[in-house]
Protein backbone atom coordinates (compact mmCIF):
# COMPACT_ATOMS: atom_id res chain seq x y z
CA UNK A 1 0.00 0.00 0.00
CA UNK A 2 1.35 3.43 -0.88
CA UNK A 3 1.91 6.11 1.74
CA UNK A 4 -0.69 8.90 1.95
CA UNK A 5 0.59 12.28 0.79
CA UNK A 6 -0.60 15.88 1.00
CA UNK A 7 -0.17 18.17 -2.00
CA UNK A 8 -0.07 21.96 -1.64
CA UNK A 9 -0.84 23.67 -4.96
CA UNK A 10 -0.32 27.39 -5.53
CA UNK A 11 -1.02 29.00 -8.87
CA UNK A 12 -2.35 31.99 -10.74
CA UNK A 13 -5.95 32.14 -11.94
CA UNK A 14 -7.12 34.69 -14.51
CA UNK A 15 -10.74 35.15 -15.57
CA UNK A 16 -11.94 37.38 -18.41
CA UNK A 17 -15.57 38.51 -18.45
CA UNK A 18 -16.68 40.07 -21.74
CA UNK A 19 -19.81 42.15 -22.07
CA UNK A 20 -22.13 44.01 -19.75
CA UNK A 21 -23.97 41.05 -18.20
CA UNK A 22 -21.88 40.80 -15.01
CA UNK A 23 -21.04 44.08 -13.24
CA UNK A 24 -17.45 44.29 -11.96
CA UNK A 25 -18.54 44.54 -8.33
CA UNK A 26 -20.40 41.18 -8.62
CA UNK A 27 -17.44 39.26 -10.04
CA UNK A 28 -15.76 38.32 -6.72
CA UNK A 29 -18.94 36.73 -5.35
CA UNK A 30 -19.81 34.97 -8.60
CA UNK A 31 -16.31 33.57 -9.08
CA UNK A 32 -16.12 32.39 -5.50
CA UNK A 33 -19.53 30.69 -5.82
CA UNK A 34 -18.54 29.02 -9.10
CA UNK A 35 -15.28 27.74 -7.65
CA UNK A 36 -17.00 26.59 -4.48
CA UNK A 37 -19.61 24.59 -6.40
CA UNK A 38 -16.92 22.97 -8.53
CA UNK A 39 -14.45 22.21 -5.74
CA UNK A 40 -16.62 21.69 -2.66
CA UNK A 41 -17.73 18.13 -3.45
CA UNK A 42 -14.31 16.60 -4.00
CA UNK A 43 -13.39 13.93 -1.45
CA UNK A 44 -9.64 14.55 -1.52
CA UNK A 45 -9.74 18.36 -1.68
CA UNK A 46 -9.90 19.50 1.93
CA UNK A 47 -9.38 23.25 1.69
CA UNK A 48 -9.00 25.92 -0.95
CA UNK A 49 -8.56 29.68 -0.96
CA UNK A 50 -9.25 32.20 -3.71
CA UNK A 51 -8.31 35.84 -3.41
CA UNK A 52 -9.11 38.58 -5.93
CA UNK A 53 -6.05 40.76 -6.34
CA UNK A 54 -7.32 43.17 -8.98
CA UNK A 55 -10.26 43.78 -11.30
CA UNK A 56 -9.38 45.92 -14.30
CA UNK A 57 -12.41 47.06 -16.32
CA UNK A 58 -11.76 48.59 -19.76
CA UNK A 59 -14.14 49.96 -22.38
CA UNK A 60 -14.44 48.21 -25.70
CA UNK A 61 -13.27 44.78 -26.84
CA UNK A 62 -9.47 44.63 -26.40
CA UNK A 63 -9.46 40.80 -26.61
CA UNK A 64 -11.32 40.77 -29.94
CA UNK A 65 -14.25 38.60 -28.81
CA UNK A 66 -16.72 40.42 -31.08
CA UNK A 67 -14.58 39.87 -34.19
Amino acid sequence: MSERTTKYVTGTFTATYHGRYVPADEIPGRLSAALDSGLNDRDDLRTWNFEIVEIDEVTGDPEGYDS
